[in-house]
């Protein structure tokens, strides 16, 4: 096994973070002096939006981690290429059945070998993704990769956990905000010694100091029950900021303050101005073609709305570039003179990103 990433790896971890810069209205990321830069290092995400978060993580961190992926989507030999090529390991569930269940035997020696290498892993300890603000209960499958690592070199490896929370403003969406924060690191030596005598209780005491990290880097509303009704009286709170890392906190607090009977779940109101509503369209019109292969693209693949943003975001990076080519070389063709396509060129983004924010203003949709 080789331990570089690859091309197709290399080039997407330069390219994606400038498509996130366009494809988010705010994107912040914080703690990134947390990550260690050498290592064996393992991601724990929460996990809200598919496929997007494993590739947000990656493309914002100074390392190049390797991916915890459901086997099922390991289908053809194709992309099973390509996901190899990708740093993506298959890890098998329950619903794959107890024969594939098995191979996550092999699984687990792959991460094993990866962190001995000193290498970075990207893992989900909820298992699978709900669109929910709200951190669900965690597997232990990190915990064993931990143990069964430190177990193979006497526990001279010592694995550091970082925890990341995602905070999206709307998972569904594209043009909405997006706050990446990566905290301090988890010493798994600090629970090697409690380990060799009592695993069970070194597991869960691991497990619930990483639960501890990633619910104080995102909005966690508990309990479920309770969940629609504190969601809305979070958003329609007076002073959400701008601010990512402001909001998160103000979120966190109003949480932590949340009394029921003394709250008042009035629908958030929206500043709309339709004054900006004819300059969006106006400026949005270039980009019709764009958007409508973007939206022809995620009607015809979605079916889980879970997956809703991960493929709009492949056919904005990989596909709408393809139609501005198109629409540039008809330009060109059609007024023969390349000073006028240039001119174009440069005027394509900048109508982009003020139709975006003209939309805002007209939908009311600006904090």
């Amino acid at each position: 096994m080789t331990y570089k990433p690859g091309l197709i790896y290399r080039f997407l971890k330069l390219y994606l973070p400038l498509v996130f810069r366009l494809y988010y209205r705010r994107l912040k990321i914080v703690g990134r002096e947390n990550v260690p830069r050498s290592g064996p290092v393992i991601f724990a995400i929460n996990h809200q939006n598919a496929f997007m978060d494993a590739i947000v993580v990656a493309a914002s961190s100074p390392r190049n981690p390797w991916f915890l992926t459901r086997a099922s989507v390991f289908g053809s030999p194709f992309v099973r290429y390509l996901l190899n090529k990708l740093q993506m390991i298959p890890i098998y569930r329950f619903r794959d059945g107890m024969a594939a269940m098995k191979r996550n035997d092999e699984t687990l020696e792959t991460c094993s070998q990866l962190l001995q290498h000193n290498q970075c892993i990207l893992i989900f300890p909820e298992g699978n993704h709900d669109g929910r603000w709200a951190l669900r209960p965690l597997q232990k499958g990190l915990a064993r990769i931990v143990f069964a690592t430190m177990d193979k070199t006497g526990g001279q490896t010592d694995v550091q956990i970082v925890p990341v929370g995602l905070q999206y403003e709307d998972v569904f969406s594209a043009w909405s905000d997006l706050l990446i924060s990566f905290g301090k690191p988890i010493r798994s030596s600090e629970y090697y010694e409690t380990y060799k005598s009592e695993p069970g209780r070194a597991t869960t005491a691991l497990m619930n100091e990483v639960k501890e990290r990633i619910t104080a880097l995102m909005v966690d509303i508990q309990p479920a029950e309770a969940y629609e009704a504190k969601r809305e009286a979070m958003l329609a709170r007076p002073g959400r900021a701008a601010n990512l890392q402001e909001r998160l906190q103000g979120d966190q607090k109003f949480l932590a303050e949340y009394i029921p009977e003394h709250q008042q779940t009035t629908e958030k109101k929206r500043r709309s101005n339709k004054i900006w509503c004819l300059p969006s369209a106006l400026l949005l019109l270039p980009h019709l073609p764009a958007l409508w292969f973007i939206r022809l693209i995620v009607n015809a693949v979605v079916k889980d709305p879970h997956w809703m943003s991960s493929i709009r975001l492949a056919a904005f990076a990989f596909g709408a570039p393809l139609v501005y080519i198109a629409l540039l070389y008809a330009f060109s063709a059609y007024f023969a003179g390349w000073q006028l396509t240039f001119i174009a060129l440069i005027i394509l983004p900048v109508t982009g990103l003020l139709g975006l924010l003209a939309r805002d203003r007209c939908r009311g949709s600006v904090l």
